[in-house]
């Protein structure tokens, strides 16, 4: 059932395989916000790991 009926500022409300679909939608951003949220901290880590060794390294290279 299509609910075309105008909200009260005039605009035709969403027929329910637009809500539907916005709904479906809102669930993947929320999912592709956690993929993000998720690599960006692994990235970050390994850029952070990267400099310990790489500064590990460079302070072992001055000693010698």
């Amino acid at each position: 059932m299509d609910t075309t009926d105008p909200v009260p500022d005039g605009r035709a409300a969403l027929t329910d395989e637009e809500r539907e679909e916005l709904t479906w939608l809102r669930a993947e951003n929320a999912f592709l916000r956690v993929q993000r949220d998720v690599l960006t901290r692994i990235a970050t880590d390994y850029a952070h790991d990267l400099e310990v060794i790489l500064g590990r390294r460079a302070t072992g290279a001055s000693r010698r």
